[in-house]
Formats: structure tokens, C-alpha cells, sequence
């Protein structure tokens, strides 16, 4: 079977520089039951898979008006649906991300860059580094939440739903020991009664960590 995974978020917003943790998690649960899954950044070249997973974070993020859910075509985020957003199956939810879902993108756009500069006679300044630091958050850190929930029901708040902050994943579920940082989604991680237990394992790792 052929999966398309859509970020839609990457394709519309200018310098998006940040993966779907959603698209990740779906990308390898497909890959692991043996789909021939890819990322595409174009909307033109859906008809030719199987199925479809869009995703997208920003309810302002634009999509074309005939993208609509579908057998094939599923949509998801808080992009589509705010607060309303339907959970993924648990089993893709819990499951490690594809931490190399992004790799051919990036890639691409290394091309083009270098691509430029040589068009713009800049080859020799060209930093390869400096360009991949952009996209850090993709190569560099395991990404996920340890707990998920509020309690404060702040009106701008997709978490208005909940009551309180509960445990969700246990660090080994998203941290890859190969990567050099951890980013944690948490909401409102020191509303969970579990926070010291949380910060005990994350700093066992050795390795430096931030909330985003």
C-alpha cells in the first residue's frame, strides 16, 4: 500500500521549521506493517496513493477548498478541528516516530540552496551548518509528550477539554538515545503530580532538554 503524509503546515507557512509529531508517529507505524510511505509537499500528486494522512497544527495554515476527509483522504490536528481534533489509534499514538520522515526534504532543500548560491556566484560562502541549524528541531532532538492536559482553561487553549494533567508517555516511548537533545510538548507538566519523577528521567539522559 501506498501513504502519503501530508504536513501542512510545512507547505503553506513561510520558514515552518518544526516536524508534526503526528505525521512522524503515523509515517512509522505505516513503515513498520510494511507500506511504501513518503512525504509529500504537493497537493498535485495525492491521486496516485492509497491513502492520505493530512495534518496541520495552525487553524490559519491554508489548505486547497476541495481537500476534504474522504475513505482515502484523512485529516487531522488542531489545524482542522481546534479543540475537537479526533485522537490518533492508540497504536500509532504510542508509538516511536519516524525521526526520519523529513530526511528527503531537508535534503531537497540543501540542494537548493546550494543550488542558489552558486546561480548568485556565492558558492564559496556557503555554510552547510548554518543552513542544517535551521532544521534542527528535525535531526537533532526526540520529541514528545511525557504528560498531556490542563486544568486552567484558558480560552486560546485547544486543552479546554480537559480537567486535569495526567501521565501519557513514558520517555523511552519517543527518546532515541542517538539524538542529542529531547524536546518535550507537555502543556502543563508541572501540573502533574509525577513532575519530579519526569525530571529524575529526563536528566538521567544526559542529555539537554526543553519545553516548546
Amino acid at each position: 500500500m501506498r501513504i502519503a503524509i501530508v504536513d501542512a503546515d510545512l507547505i503553506s507557512r513561510y520558514n515552518h521549521r518544526f516536524p508534526n509529531l503526528a505525521c512522524e508517529k503515523i509515517s512509522a507505524f505505516h513503515k513498520e506493517v510494511g507500506h511504501d510511505v513518503h512525504l509529500e509537499t504537493d497537493y498535485g500528486k495525492l491521486d496516485s496513493y492509497d491513502e492520505v494522512f493530512v495534518s496541520k497544527v495552525f487553524t490559519d495554515t491554508p489548505v486547497p477548498d476541495w481537500l476534504k476527509p474522504t475513505d482515502r483522504i484523512h485529516l487531522g490536528g488542531t489545524g482542522f478541528y481546534f479543540d475537537k481534533a479526533p485522537k490518533l489509534p492508540n497504536e500509532i499514538e504510542h508509538h516511536m516516530p519516524d525521526y526520519h520522515l523529513y530526511d528527503e526534504f531537508i535534503a531537497e532543500e540543501m540542494r537548493k540552496a546550494e543550488s542558489l548560491a552558486v546561480i548568485r556566484g556565492r558558492q564559496t560562502q556557503f555554510d552547510r551548518k548554518k543552513f542544517l541549524s535551521k532544521f534542527k528541531e528535525y535531526t537533532d532532538y526526540s520529541i514528545g509528550f511525557t504528560t498531556r492536559g490542563c486544568f486552567r482553561k484558558c480560552p486560546f487553549c485547544v486543552n479546554q477539554n480537559y480537567d486535569r494533567v495526567f501521565l501519557h508517555s513514558p520517555l523511552e516511548e519517543f527518546y532515541d538515545s542517538s539524538r542529542k537533545k529531547i524536546c518535550l510538548l507537555d502543556d502543563n507538566i508541572l501540573g502533574c503530580g509525577n513532575w519530579r519523577q519526569i525530571f529524575k528521567e529526563l536528566i538521567a539522559t544526559n542529555k539537554p532538554f526543553k519545553y516548546k
